[in-house]
């Protein structure tokens, strides 16, 4: 069983790359296509990390070159991620039901908003399997006093996981006209800029997903200034929680 990890920014991967582990120490390191992959055992499982870049492109190339290079047998998104849904705080986390790409509009050819032509649905919908992985893993990262120690969370901080819908588009959200358009539209539990791409890529090649999307802000008015305070933490929860995943895949094989 092989994990393929995209995340989109550096910060994202760089604790899954030092944690990788292969046969003198390290990961090793190939280049395939634009990008550079890592490969090795995390947490006794085999897995490829990669560093996507930003946006819906950059991540549908990198997952495509992924699946046709390295054959995962999973792929999970990692990363950060504006909260829209009700009850949502800085620092929650959200596993992918579905995910929809908010910025596309073919409605005038008869399409549904955010559904792609030829697509029987706006929705992918995500792996039943790695949903329910992803709840438990957070569940032990959030039980571990070690984890914890290492996140250096914020004091007071209580991080809640939900699943939700995961809506993505090449717009960084902020101004209220657009948040409030694609809550009415999608109802999303959060919006972010790869994930349903990549979610679509693993569809038409029958690859099992999840993305995993910790809050940095709250897709709002002063969405910048949070996302600067606290995405470095949020990308440090996902990251754990992909560990606890890739442990938890371990445990099932023997």
């Amino acid at each position: 069983m092989k994990l393929g990890i995209i995340g989109a920014e550096k910060q994202e991967v760089d604790l899954l790359v030092k944690a990788l582990s292969g046969p003198e120490g390290a990961a090793r390191k190939r280049k395939a296509g634009a990008f550079e992959f890592f490969e090795g055992n995390l947490r006794g499982c085999p897995a490829v990390v990669v560093l996507s870049g930003i946006g819906k492109v950059n991540a549908a190339i990198c997952t495509q070159t992924l699946i046709l290079n390295f054959n995962p047998d999973y792929i999970i998104n990692t990363g950060s991620a504006g909260g829209l849904a009700a009850g949502l705080a800085v620092l929650d986390m959200i596993v992918s039901a579905d995910a929809v790409q908010h910025d596309v509009d073919a409605v005038f050819f008869g399409y549904k908003p955010g559904q792609v032509p030829g697509t029987g649905s706006p929705f992918f919908t995500a792996d039943a399997f790695l949903r329910k992985a992803a709840l438990s893993a957070f569940g032990k990262v959030m039980d571990s006093e070690s984890c914890r120690a290492h996140m250096r969370l914020p004091e007071g901080t209580s991080p809640k996981i939900i699943e939700g819908r995961i809506a993505s588009g090449d717009v960084f959200v902020s101004a209220a006209d657009t948040r409030n358009k694609i809550i009415d539209l999608f109802h999303p539990a959060c919006v972010e800029m790869e994930g349903a791409a990549i979610a679509q890529v693993c569809s038409v090649n029958s690859v099992p997903f999840v993305i995993l999307r910790c809050v940095s802000d709250l897709a709002g008015e002063n969405a910048n200034m949070s996302y600067e305070s606290f995405s470095r933490f949020a990308s440090d929860i996902s990251a754990h929680v992909v560990m606890a995943i890739a442990e938890g895949l371990k445990e099932e094989q023997k």
